[in-house]
């Protein structure tokens, strides 16, 4: 009984040694496929990192690195559904490791899904809230999903984790711009460039931003630096125009005809010159720079200029310049053609208001209305509104006069002027108790109102 005893602990004892010497071996053998496929993974040469990693994995089923990893070969070889599937196994043996996540964000990014790389940045984020690349580029891919205020946050906190990364700065002044925190914009503009001053797009953003501030001197001293070193017509062009804008038209003229000496055929420097010549012709009434303009942009059409721009600015010289009829032909033709020039909605409105087209007028405004939307500003829609209104009823259309006059009347407290208005909209929209109502109302607040009297006595 004894002997049988020592025996089998003998026996015991051997298979012990024998499954520790194997269980050795397969952990030894599990490393070697690693290291092999890592050093495959590091030479680009995926196929054999997969297979690798494969091994690893059968030697290893629960082995987060090796999915982790296998993921990134597949990723190397584009495989991208079979990357992802593995790496939601990595997050499953692993949910406290950010790498898959990030991985998954990256995968997303690269296919311009940026809501969800978003929601996978986010995640790894939780995990690693000191990672300032990871921050960026959580507040990277929710700007370019459309959400500028929720980028805010976490691009905060990468700057403070590390200030001293000009492209935070840069993305930072975007965010604020598009949430209309112009000055704090600015300041995240000027941050970028000193940190980074070849960093041309920050340039140009505080450039257009120094502009839309009214800040003209800022705007020139940053279009004169993207411009030095930079012997393109574009650069010139645009500090031609704005020269132009601070009412320096001789010297945009000259700034432009440099550009011509240069590139004579370059059609954005034609429709620059066009566009100054408009502006002189304009602010001066010089009759001479409106015909010259129709010159220039006429032989600038002939060639490759943007059509729908040309035609706009086309259309604008011959309206100053008296042709209203023409003017409506090719800002008709300009609306049409695509990609539009938003100006040319706003200039074919001015052109058939003028013809006693009300309705082609309005119908110009309610588009430039729908495609600009928020970006213009408060005061800009409620005049525009205002105007399409009138237009409306000039038309005889008073129902969409009375939609418009609402967004009036909503935004700001009634006058008598926008009361008559009303009343006439409702007339025309068979409404006569309506119409005196509001009349009454704007005779209260206009007792010597001729008009308003006179429209009352009508429409008894």
């Amino acid at each position: 009984m004894r002997r049988a005893l020592v025996i089998g602990v003998l026996i015991a004892v051997t298979v012990g040694v024998v499954l520790t010497r194997q269980r050795a071996a397969r952990d030894a053998q599990y490393r070697t496929l690693l290291g092999e496929g890592e050093q495959a993974l590091a030479q680009k040469k995926s196929h054999a990192a997969v297979e690798a990693f494969s091994g690893a994995l059968a030697l290893r089923p629960d082995s987060m690195v090796a999915y982790y990893r296998r993921g990134e070969a597949y990723h190397q070889e584009r495989q991208n559904e079979w990357a992802m599937r593995d790496w939601r196994e990595a997050i499953r043996l692993a949910p406290q490791a950010p790498q898959p996540l990030v991985a998954m964000g990256d995968v997303h990014a690269e296919r311009n899904e940026m809501a969800l790389a978003a929601e996978w940045y986010d995640r790894a984020a939780r995990l690693q809230p000191s990672d300032s690349r990871l921050l960026y580029n959580l507040a990277l891919a929710r700007y370019r999903s459309g959400s500028p205020a929720e980028a805010q946050a976490p691009l905060e906190r990468a700057i403070d984790q590390d200030p001293a990364v000009a492209e935070s700065h840069f993305l930072l002044g975007l965010v604020y711009r598009d949430v209309r925190e112009l000055e704090r914009a600015t300041s995240a503009l000027e941050r970028a460039i000193r940190l980074a001053p070849g960093l041309t797009p920050a340039r140009e953003e505080l450039a257009d931003l120094y502009r839309e501030r009214g800040q003209h001197m800022d705007e020139m001293l940053q279009l004169q630096a993207l411009a030095d070193g930079d012997p393109r017509p574009a650069r010139q062009v645009a500090i031609g125009l704005a020269e132009a804008r601070r009412g320096q038209f001789d010297g945009a003229l000259g700034t432009l005809a440099a550009a011509t000496s240069g590139s004579p055929a370059d059609p954005q420097v034609q429709l620059a010159l066009g566009r100054v010549l408009i502006l002189r012709g304009e602010r001066q009434r010089d009759l001479a720079s409106l015909t010259r303009a129709v010159t220039v942009l006429e032989r600038a059409l002939g060639g490759s200029a943007r059509r729908s721009e040309g035609l706009a600015l086309l259309g604008r010289a011959l309206y100053l310049s008296g042709d209203a009829a023409g003017a409506e032909r090719a800002l008709r033709e300009a609306v049409s053609t695509s990609p539009v020039a938003l100006d040319a909605f706003a200039y074919l409105a001015d052109a058939a208001a003028l013809l006693r087209h009300p309705l082609i007028a309005r119908d110009a405004l309610v588009q430039l209305d729908a495609l600009q939307g928020d970006t213009a500003d408060h005061t800009t829609r409620l005049m525009r509104a205002h105007r399409i209104a009138v237009l409306s009823l000039d038309g005889g259309d008073g129902p969409t006069a009375l939609r418009y006059l609402s967004q009036v009347l909503t935004a700001r407290p009634p006058d008598a002027g926008t009361l008559g208005l009303v009343a006439r909209a409702r007339w025309q929209s068979g409404d006569p108790e309506g119409a005196k109502a509001a009349l009454r109302k704007a005779i209260e607040l206009d007792r010597d109102n001729v008009q308003l009297q006179q429209l009352l006595r009508t429409i008894r």
